[in-house]
């Protein structure tokens, strides 16, 4: 039994050794566990914390921006501007700066050096907290206007059908002449076009400058040199491009393809009074005298060409076997309406405006635009030369929405065809002949349109004819009696501006006394054509050339001016006692040419032939407001200082050479086509908006990371934009994450 208690005893004794260190354990353990949990808590509550402070930052950033961006919007609304040589009625509508044209603008006007001013800087406007001992935040706003809107935008709609595809397009393919030459102001000057060019030949450089196109130039023949060539795409080995072949507005309005008709004859005031101003009405205009006599000339002259369609065919050149050309109708003075100095031709609709360019209405701004379509056929043409006095043309355009609007156009097509009025439709008395009243002698009796109009009369019985048989009475004194007949005339009247090139009056008479004679007189106008007629014992026809008697040149003049409905025909005769005078017929047969459309030839359509348009002289300015479209002519301009474009919607030539003098000083493209646009114009103003937000810091600038962009429409639907009434439109709001 010891031995078991012993042993029991060593039991116990060892079980409390295992248990002494446990408590410890599980202490320390719930310490750790403890410290873990806490110090996770603390970690995680300070990740807390300073997130909080990174989103409070992002917050004010983003409220910044925001803030900055709406202050913008508001200038843009109200008209703000940093200087005060705006004006107080100022509103950004991206225009140019009037001292500066071809410089747009800034969104909030421009300083006093005639520099765009774009930029808003917005100091310390917005607090910091109070707890962030840091400074207020500061933004700096960019605003950069989008092309082609307000000002710059078309306020016309404007699409591939009524535009060219090129600003220029030169269409000869001859090898002896450049389709294309440009010359600019000193070796580093640039000739800026808007819109493409192409060159069915080369592109010529003479002597200097670059040529800047803002979106291709191509040439099939090469282009000299190549280092001048400057724009997006560039190909001087291209394929030819067509020739769009555009109609002239009377071919359209006629309706199917042909040659359309010919607008009325017209004749330009005689005289133009010094410091005066004239009216030309739309028309037919063939003598080039006439107007020369207006435009060039050393008087100062308004001439202002009223809307409508204007076809120059001049008849003036006697050395080019013109079969129009007759000097009793118009002057030998040459084919080439000259404008001189002291000359302000304005062709359109008038605006108020009083200085050139922007005096008439252009199809580039006014989708209501009633413009001018100048139509030159054969070998017309124009000068413009002033030196020393300024001479300025303007030429608008009519607004189309299906094709472009063609201010100058070239003929094509067409030849000058003589109208016969042959002896089977001989022009014959058509009224009731006045027989003159009866003296002691008698007078003519049976003087009928019917007996007078065909040769069947009876000599032997006076069947069919009209016959004086004087009687004994009266003495031996000769007596006169004549027959007047009206008529004569064609079934279509012959219009104004016809020139008559041959008369033949065939009458069929007998006279036993002295010999008879006959009167011609137009209807219109005067020009009588006289002629004692040969003597005639028996009946017969007298074949009369009026172009060979005299007065002829008259009676050319009168029908021209005043065209041919008929005229008036006068037989007299003179008998003694018992004598006897037949009138069996008289018959008019003519050949003239009405007016007619007549494509260019001659020294226009020549290899370096005559210039349809020749601009010279160091203070000529020409603007067509319009497209010009003369494919089978040559242009040549030297520009002085201009104040815009001078081709406003695209030139298409056989050949164009354009030379920038030294005093050239417009920074514009010289040549432009307008861009596609819906046509809202100053309706719409659109901006894009860039802020730079900088925290604690009492300045900001623009960095290439903007913390927010944003889109903005200024919208005024009357097409008037008005400060502080424009509606504002948000397009896009876009902060930088």
């Amino acid at each position: 039994m010891t031995g078991g208690v012993r042993a029991r005893g060593r039991v116990r004794i060892r079980s409390l050794r295992d248990d002494s260190g446990a408590i410890l354990i599980i202490a320390i353990a719930i310490i750790t566990v403890v410290a873990v949990v806490v110090g996770a808590l603390l970690t995680r509550g300070d990740g807390s914390l300073r997130t909080t402070v990174k989103l409070r930052q992002v917050a004010g950033t983003t409220y910044a921006a925001d803030g900055a961006a709406q202050v913008a919007v508001n200038a843009l609304r109200t008209g703000f501007h940093h200087e005060s040589q705006e004006g107080s009625s100022w509103t950004f509508t991206n225009q140019d700066i009037p001292a500066v044209p071809g410089l747009p603008e800034g969104c909030f006007g421009w300083d006093g050096s005639n520099q765009p001013d774009p930029n808003l800087l917005l100091s310390n406007f917005y607090p910091a907290p109070k707890s962030s001992g840091q400074a207020p935040t500061s933004a700096y706003v960019t605003c950069v206007p989008e092309d082609d809107t307000g000002a710059q935008g078309p306020p016309v709609r404007i699409n591939d059908a009524n535009k060219p595809g090129n600003a220029i397009l030169t269409l000869s393919t001859d090898a002896a002449e450049h389709g294309f030459t440009f010359k600019s102001n000193g070796s580093g000057g640039a000739f800026r076009v808007r819109g493409g060019i192409w060159s069915n030949s080369d592109i010529n450089r003479d002597n200097n400058g670059v040529l800047e196109s803002t979106e291709s130039i191509r040439a099939h023949a090469g282009c000299t040199p190549a280092n001048a060539m400057s724009a997006p795409v560039v190909d001087c080995s291209a394929a030819t491009a067509p020739d769009p072949d555009y109609r002239s507005d009377p071919d359209i309005a006629d309706g199917a393809a042909g040659d359309g008709v010919v607008p009325a004859y017209r004749t330009p005031p005689a005289t133009c009074p010094n410091n005066g101003s004239i009216s030309l009405q739309p028309g037919y205009y063939d003598d080039v005298s006439k107007l020369n006599n207006l435009t060039d000339t050393n008087q100062t002259c308004f001439i202002h060409m009223q809307p409508g369609t204007y076809y120059f065919d001049f008849h003036n050149d006697s050395a080019i076997g013109d079969p129009l050309f007759d000097a009793d109708v118009a002057a030998n003075a040459g084919n080439v309406w000259r404008i001189g100095s002291r000359k302000t031709i304005v062709a359109g609709t008038l605006t108020s405006d009083t200085t050139v360019p922007g005096r008439c209405v252009n199809p580039i701004n006014d989708e209501t635009a009633q413009g001018v379509q100048l139509i030159f056929g054969a070998t017309s043409r124009m000068a413009i030369n002033a030196t020393g006095q300024d001479t300025s043309v303007e030429i608008c355009g009519t607004y189309q929405l299906t094709r472009p609007p063609i201010a100058v156009y070239g003929l094509k097509s067409g030849t000058a065809t003589s109208t016969v009025i042959p002896p089977a439709s001989a022009l014959t008395t058509s009224g009731t002949p006045t027989v003159s009243t009866a003296g002691t002698g008698g007078t003519f009796t049976q003087a009928t349109a019917a007996n007078l109009q065909s040769v069947n009369g009876v000599e032997a019985t006076n069947a069919n004819l009209a016959y004086w048989q004087r009687t004994g009475a009266g003495g031996n004194n000769n007596q006169t009696q004549s027959i007047t007949m009206t008529g004569f005339g064609p079934a279509s009247a012959i219009p104004a501006g016809s020139v008559l090139t041959g008369a033949r009056l065939k009458v069929t008479h007998k006279s036993t006394g002295q010999q008879n004679t006959i009167t011609v007189t137009p209807n219109l106008g005067t020009g009588p054509i006289s002629y004692t007629l040969p003597a005639r014992p028996a009946l017969g026809t007298e074949d009369i050339d009026l172009s060979a008697r005299t007065g002829w040149g008259a009676f050319q003049k009168a029908v021209h001016d005043n065209g041919y409905t008929g005229a008036s025909v006068q037989f007299s005769s003179t008998l003694g006692q018992n004598q006897l005078a037949q009138l069996d017929a008289v018959r008019l047969e003519l050949t003239y040419y009405v007016p007619q459309w007549r494509q260019q030839t001659g020294a226009v359509t020549a290899t370096n032939g005559a210039n349809l348009i020749q601009v010279s002289g160091n203070t000529a300015f020409l603007y067509i407001q319009g497209t010009t479209y003369v494919p089978r002519s040559s242009i040549s301009l030297d520009m002085n200082n201009l104040q815009e474009s001078v081709f406003r919607f695209g030139v298409i030539a056989r050949s164009l050479s354009v030379f920038q003098t030294g005093s050239f000083a417009f920074v514009g493209a010289v040549i432009e086509l307008p861009d596609n646009s819906v046509g809202l114009g100053f309706k719409s103003t659109i901006v894009r908006l860039e802020v730079d937000v900088c925290p604690n810091s009492g300045t900001c600038s623009h960095t290439d990371t903007p913390d927010l962009t944003a889109r903005v429409q200024l919208w005024a639907p009357s097409g008037s934009p008005t400060k502080n009434k424009r509606q504002i439109r948000i397009l896009s709001w876009s902060h930088n994450r």
